[in-house]
């Protein structure tokens, strides 16, 4: 049975409405290549009136002066409904982005509990902070910044978006949201959640569209914080802009991640997690396996443990239970991870390829090791299923090549643990793990941090709510 996307519409002054423009590029099942529809866009003319929309919304302070009290109702509001709508967003997304439906259902459960959270994280802070001063009482107060880009990638578009929707509406500032053109299907379920609650006029707007759209909303004076999560060039684009106009950038742009694996490494463990880095939403992740930096007495024992565990992998339809890697998310991103590897290639890497492409007409791109190049030559994230090979002998030679890369998003460390954790204390990434690969943070009221290339500032339950927060503080002086 085919599968029909959701009608894409924009949702602009608190009305649903067709989208003026269409895009050149098409929406398909990844799994299967089946055309689903074109892609939609907003008109310049839709994205001011959102834009002034939002901003008289700001003015009023509808939604930015309530109490925290309200607004958590009308977060927990919001989960309610994001929560009946979980099957459909699930079901969207692993459609669209071809990552496995186990997986997308997860991810489908973390937009209710990013609304929970919030509204929870609302209700156990004061509205504002009394001090004692020279001359009589001072208040502190955390407010919100003003209008709110939100602009959520293909990879993960619904755990992602409402990471960010729940943070910045529990900060009190309207939004705009732009989904990825790429996966806008589970948008329109989240969008709807949002709208059943029934927000404030003008506190909660959706359009669709490429970078043009992304572009006119980000530079536009109006939006004061934009967070923002995708590619490096991309999010340099975003940092440029929110630097000439000195507003607030939140940038999440991806890793060039290494494991590294040590001579007293258990190998089977090690092997298992370079499965799970190469596999796991087949490896469209930020903190996927980019970089396997092997201890040199151990590398052939390894890969073929490696290649022993992937028989037991099956590449295939994301929707089919039985598959525990599905394709990539659309023909324009297979071929440029293609290129990708004739690239590595040409430069005389040696091409070791983990598993067989199935029998489907969808955008598949098997699991793949890049052995026999340098350091330097690897540089640059590829953002699939691909990880280059590379050897040490000492610490200090594995530390540079976790280290080499400009990016600093994630790090694995395999030891001993005491080892371990003695080169994991000198890596440059956010996030470092000891012994596995796994999706989900270490803690998740710690903070996911950045380093480098990899963006700029913290992402958290915390931390992104307060992204979207300055400081006030008055007092007789």
């Amino acid at each position: 049975m085919s599968y029909q996307l959701p009608i894409q519409q924009l949702y602009i002054n608190d009305q649903w409405c067709d989208a003026a423009e269409t895009l050149p590029n098409h929406l398909y099942n990844a799994s299967t290549g089946e055309q689903l529809c074109q892609q939609m866009a907003a008109s310049d003319k839709q994205v001011e009136q959102a834009l002034a929309c939002a901003q008289q919304c700001f003015a009023s302070g509808n939604w930015s002066e309530l109490s925290y009290q309200l607004r958590a109702d009308y977060l927990d509001k919001i989960a309610e409904f994001m929560q009946a709508k979980s099957e459909q967003i699930a079901l969207a997304d692993a459609v669209q982005t071809g990552v496995v439906l186990a997986l997308t259902e997860q991810f489908a459960k973390v937009c209710s509990l990013a609304f929970i959270g919030a509204a929870k994280l609302l209700r156990e802070l004061p509205e504002q902070q009394e001090f004692n001063g020279a001359n009589g009482n001072i208040i502190m107060e955390r407010l919100p910044l003003g209008v709110a880009a939100i602009i959520a990638p293909w990879n993960a578009p619904s755990g992602i978006a409402c990471h960010k929707l729940a943070s910045a509406l529990a900060a009190g500032c309207p939004v705009i949201f732009k989904p990825s053109e790429w996966a806008a299907g589970s948008a329109q379920f989240i969008s709807e959640a949002i709208v059943d609650a029934k927000l404030p006029k003008g506190t909660f707007q959706m359009v669709l569209g490429g970078s043009h759209v992304g572009g006119k909303v980000v530079t536009d004076k109006r939006t004061q914080a934009v967070s923002f999560t995708g590619g490096a060039m991309g999010g340099a684009g975003v940092g440029r802009v929110c630097g000439e106009q000195i507003k607030s950038a939140q940038l999440e742009l991806g890793g060039n991640n290494a494991l590294v694996v040590l001579a007293d490494a258990d190998l089977d463990n090690a092997a298992t997690s370079i499965v799970a880095g190469l596999t796991t939403m087949n490896a469209q992740w930020c903190r996927a396996l980019g970089r396997l930096v092997i201890a040199s007495s151990v590398k052939n024992e390894l890969l073929n443990k490696v290649k022993e565990k992937f028989a037991d992998i099956t590449l295939g339809n994301a929707l089919d239970k039985k598959t525990n890697m599905g394709p990539l998310v659309h023909q324009g991103h297979l071929k440029h991870v293609q290129q990708r590897v004739n690239e590595y290639k040409e430069l005389g890497a040696n091409i070791i390829e983990l598993a067989d492409l199935p029998d489907l007409a969808g955008w598949y791109h098997v699991p793949t090791l890049v052995d026999g190049l340098k350091g330097e030559q690897t540089l640059e994230e590829v953002f699939g299923p691909v990880a280059t090979v590379h050897i040490f002998d000492t610490d200090d030679e594995a530390i540079f090549l976790a280290n080499q890369t400009d990016y600093g998003l994630a790090a694995y460390v395999f030891g001993e643990q005491d080892h371990a954790w003695q080169v994991a204390k000198k890596l440059r990434a956010g996030t470092v793990k000891i012994n596995k690969v796994t999706l989900f943070s270490l803690r998740p009221d710690l903070p996911r941090s950045a380093w480098g290339k990899s963006g700029v500032g913290d992402e958290g339950t915390v931390e992104t709510f307060e992204f979207f927060r300055g400081t006030r503080v008055i007092g007789e002086a």
